[in-house]
């Protein structure tokens, strides 16, 4: 009886896996990209704002003597750099051994590596960071608690109450002090919204209300973006992108303010319970120590590395920078 060769039965056969790797994770960083770059030169990094004295009705008599005018000083403020890093260690066996898709093992997990370290600053700078200064050792040691940088919600003066559109009053509450050392907090009890077009307005006129800041960007999650599209179905001042084949697109990306044009960004590392509205321009990552290698050596039969960079975050005019907080999860 002939032997009936299937695949099924016969063995020898090669195995079917595609010589390349697909990274299925986003490596994308919307609000570090969407900022300016700098450079720090201490660890307590320092800037400079001023303001203006308030306009008022005025008037002088003819042959009056001359009165020197008041006017609000220089204020300085601060942020501290704050070190990231990553560690690498590949075994001598895998990095010689025939692999899928890279032919260093060590280079590859390398550039891992940085994609990652990219989207941690990106987590950082879209948590409720305060800026803190690096922890005493009583023994002595160089290490201690880790400094931390204040991040964009540290530096925000401006808050609306998702729902509300009312800035957060009454027991509990609290206005950011834009300084770095704390963040907008709504009133106990309250109940998280849906962040409303009437929410975004009166962020808007307030910021346009104390600065020369023109916010143009309002960064949202995902699921928010969504929210805000079907929120601005019907409404006439949306502008709604149309390509070449005369396709309308449902979601919105630029919204037409009474105080201009604010493109709409969704920021997938972002939570659903705070909305950014802010002017990229103002604000930069100052760097320290820039990206870079440490202890690059073979420790045993194994490669190893070390991934280092030390920044901080710079807000020129937090009084521009805004937050509508509590909206829902």
């Amino acid at each position: 009886m002939a032997t009936n060769f299937t695949t099924a039965t016969q063995g020898g056969q090669r195995e079917d896996l595609a010589n390349w790797i697909s990274n299925i994770s986003r490596d994308m960083t919307p609000f570090v990209s969407s900022i300016g770059k700098g450079k720090a030169s201490a660890v307590l990094h320092e800037w400079s704002t001023d303001t203006l004295q308030t306009a008022a009705l005025q008037a002088a008599a003819e042959g009056a003597s001359f009165v020197e005018s008041a006017s609000p000083v220089i204020a300085r403020l601060t942020n501290r750099t704050q070190i990231l890093t990553k560690g690498i260690r590949v075994s001598g066996t895998m990095e010689t051994v025939d692999k899928v898709g890279r032919k260093s093992e060590f280079k590859y997990q390398t550039e891992k590596r940085g994609k990652e370290m990219a989207r941690d600053l990106e987590v950082i700078m879209l948590s409720g960071q305060l800026s803190a200064v690096q922890g005493s050792s009583a023994s002595g040691n160089i290490q201690a608690a880790a400094r931390l940088m204040g991040a964009y919600q540290a530096y925000s003066t401006v808050n609306i109450v998702a729902g509300t559109a009312a800035a957060a009053t009454g027991t509990g509450s609290a206005t950011g002090s834009g300084d770095g050392s704390d963040i907008a907090v709504a009133q106990s009890g309250h109940t998280n919204a849906l962040v409303t077009l009437a929410d975004i307005n009166e962020t808007l006129r307030l910021v346009n209300g104390v600065t020369s800041v023109a916010p143009n960007k309002i960064m949202m999650s995902t699921t928010n973006k969504v929210r805000f599209s079907d929120l601005m179905t019907g409404t006439t001042n949306v502008r709604r992108n149309i390509d070449e084949k005369g396709k309308l697109k449902q979601s919105v990306d630029l919204y037409e303010s009474d105080f201009g044009d604010v493109e709409l960004v969704h920021n997938y590392l972002m939570g659903n319970t705070e909305v950014f509205i802010y002017d990229p321009s103002t604000m930069s990552i100052n760097t320290l120590r820039p990206l870079h290698f440490r202890d690059i050596s073979e420790d045993g039969d194994s490669l190893r590395s070390f991934m280092v960079q030390e920044l901080t975050f710079e807000a020129k005019t937090p009084t521009g920078n805004a937050v509508i907080l509590d909206v829902t999860a």
